[in-house]
């Protein structure tokens, strides 16, 4: 997947780095880099690459950013119980207890990105080379830094609100290095002009051999529209009593995002997979689609060397001899409530829900029911898409191994829904080419027999502001489980703390045996045994014959000597569990994500924003304090 071009860079960036480190008092570093790095494109290139690099570490993409910083919402959450919800670990940040000692809130590798860019775009701005006639390829790469740059100062303002903030180079004497806080709208409108100049130079994908793995016109333009979305919508306010507000004039960066979709959209650059299964499968194998194009931006993994997916996230496996060492997927769940918020037809529902864990402590080969409700993974990472090169691997391995699966940061079918989502806004309602949009995620989502039910006239239906609105906060949960997306959808439009409550009280209701309504979807009465056998390999499930919206009486009659005989295992399901279990459920879920509420920390509701870490208060000068309550 990796171009080797990128590889013989990396060792160069490496080269470049130390000698810099070398020079002591001889030459300043800025003067090197000037001198010997921005006269040359290839060696500027370099540079650039040098900030892709550190995308792919830990503490940023490869596991924080995409996996530990974006639980919990109303359809993820943390794996954690009564005893480590509010741990000093990814699972006390996950569920909205925040301490200025949990090692997770670690922003310095974010600024040392940032930091890396800001001497890249210097050392172009002030190259000789822009000066000439054909300059075309130094504003490229200047478009890259500046995108690479706006990333960091987002995942910042998501995560922390108000930060240091600056577009320059640490200077020598450290002057420029100790800052307070920015406002957080200053540095949304800083980075969204500093985009659009980006856009203007870098080309679409699959231009000048732009793959996906660098950064393209289209993500631009989408990562404009994403952050314009974010800009104008809620956060949780540094003012007394800490409110959820939004800025006065947050409709124009609804245009803005407007405009950025309709762009990339009549561009036709990227597409959707026709498969939103082979889409998956193809992130899983390592293939990098250049057919459609769908993922708009990937940050690049390396295999044996980094990437959390599928290890930290997705389909949980025990080890055995078939498939090698386990992973450890359970730092990111779903649960129950996340699978009947589905359409029973939506083929989404299978790919994103893992309702079975593969093997056991035995190691059979074989999938095994998940029988906790609450304990369902993310499907979108399953060991059986990956690569030969990666079983290879992992057959070998007796520790935890990068997967080397991509993040992706941005999809097509978001610029679609974002598209859609704005069109209705800034018209008091749904347009015709608002309902277009959404029309075009749905048909991926359902076999062509649905298409006149499900899509058409669901979407034709759909003739107010309202309903418009819930139905594309509905449907960007069904595309996005997983993706580090619904937890930022939710804050934006101030539901995080609503609809997670829902979640418990519609969950409650399930247990009950009561009619329940999940994202539209109304079951008067679900089954209180679930039925199960295995397919003839004996390994997988048979899925169409499980029974996981009706009542099997033909089934309930039979003994357990006789349900052996056809191959069943009964097990007791939502209403059917005891009450010590259901109590214990409920326990569980009002705990997930409780930090959220004034209650339970003292300071106000919605508070999902991080505390700074002790370390970068201290080390500060006295620039920076704690804010929030923290």
């Amino acid at each position: 997947m990796k171009n080797l071009k990128y590889l013989i860079i990396t060792i160069i960036i490496g080269f470049i780095w130390v000698s810099c480190d070398d020079f002591l008092d001889t030459s300043s570093p800025s003067k090197l880099i000037n001198e010997t790095v921005y006269s040359s494109v290839f060696y500027t290139e370099t540079e650039v690459m040098g900030i892709y690099s550190l995308l792919g570490d830990a503490k940023l993409y490869a596991q924080n950013i995409s996996l530990l910083w974006s639980t919990n919402s109303d359809i993820e959450n943390a794996g954690a119980d009564e005893n480590s919800y509010m741990q000093n670990t990814n699972r006390g940040a996950s569920n909205y207890y925040g301490t200025s000692g949990n090692p997770i809130f670690v922003w310095t590798n974010i600024y040392k990105m940032i930091e890396r860019a800001n001497l890249c775009i210097e050392g172009i701005n002030n190259s000789a080379l822009m000066n000439q006639k054909d300059s075309t390829s130094m504003k490229k790469l200047r478009g890259e830094a500046l995108t690479l740059r706006a990333m960091g100062y987002y995942e910042l303002v998501k995560h922390w609100g108000d930060v240091p903030f600056k577009e320059e180079p640490s200077a020598p004497d450290l002057s420029n290095a100790y800052l307070g806080k920015t406002n957080r709208d200053t540095i949304y409108n800083h980075i969204i002009k500093d985009l659009l100049v980006a856009e203007q130079s870098v080309p679409w994908v699959g231009e000048s051999g732009y793959t996906t793995e660098r950064i393209t016109k289209g993500f631009i333009k989408g990562l404009i529209a994403r952050i314009g979305l974010s800009a104008g919508g809620y956060s949780l306010r540094d003012k007394p009593g800490y409110p959820m507000e939004r800025v006065e004039n947050w409709r124009d960066f609804y245009v803005l995002a407007n405009q950025k979709c309709k762009e990339i959209i009549e561009n036709g650059s990227h597409k959707l997979n026709p498969s939103y299964l082979n889409e998956w499968k193809n992130i899983n194998a390592l293939v990098l689609d250049q057919t459609y194009n769908e993922n708009m931006y990937e940050v690049a993994m390396g295999l044996g060397q980094n990437g959390e997916m599928g290890y930290t996230v997705g389909v949980r496996f025990y080890k055995n001899d078939k498939y090698g060492y386990g992973n450890n997927a359970n730092t990111m769940n779903t649960n129950a409530y996340y699978f009947y918020s589905f359409d029973k037809n939506d083929l989404r529902r299978d790919v994103t829900v893992a309702k079975a864990v593969y093997s056991n402590a035995s190691g059979d080969f074989k999938e095994v029911f998940q029988t906790n409700p609450l304990a369902y993974n993310i499907g979108k990472w399953d060991q059986r898409w990956m690569s030969t090169a990666w079983l290879t691997l992992n057959k070998a391995a007796d520790g935890k191994i990068g997967y080397g699966i991509n993040w992706v940061v941005m999809r097509y079918s978001d610029i679609l829904l974002m598209y859609a989502e704005t069109e209705n806004e800034l018209n008091n309602g749904p347009t015709a080419a608002a309902k277009s949009a959404l029309k075009q995620v749905r048909e991926r989502a359902y076999a062509s027999t649905y298409y006149t039910t499900k899509v058409e006239n669901y979407v034709n239906s759909l003739n107010g502001y309202d309903s418009f609105f819930e139905a594309i906060v509905n449907e960007r949960a069904w595309e996005f489980g997983g993706e580090a997306i619904r937890k930022w959808d939710l804050v934006r439009w101030n539901l995080l703390e609503n609809k997670i409550q829902e979640e418990r009280d519609k969950f409650a209701a399930m247990l009950n045996g009561e009619e329940v309504t999940i994202f539209g979807n109304t079951y008067n009465a679900l089954p209180t045994n679930i039925y199960y056998k295995y397919a003839a390999d004996n390994e997988n499930i048979d899925w169409e014959d499980l029974n996981y919206y009706e009542q099997r009486d033909d089934l309930d009659i039979l003994s357990t000597e006789e349900l052996t005989a056809l191959g069943y295992t009964k097990i007791s399901w939502l209403s059917g569990f005891k009450d010590e279990a259901k109590t214990a459920y409920n326990l569980r879920l009002n705990l997930f994500s409780s930090g959220l509420q004034k209650v339970k920390n003292g300071v106000c509701d919605n508070r999902y924003l991080f505390p700074i870490i002790s370390t970068a208060i201290s080390d500060s000068n006295g620039a920076l304090t704690n804010s929030y309550g923290f």
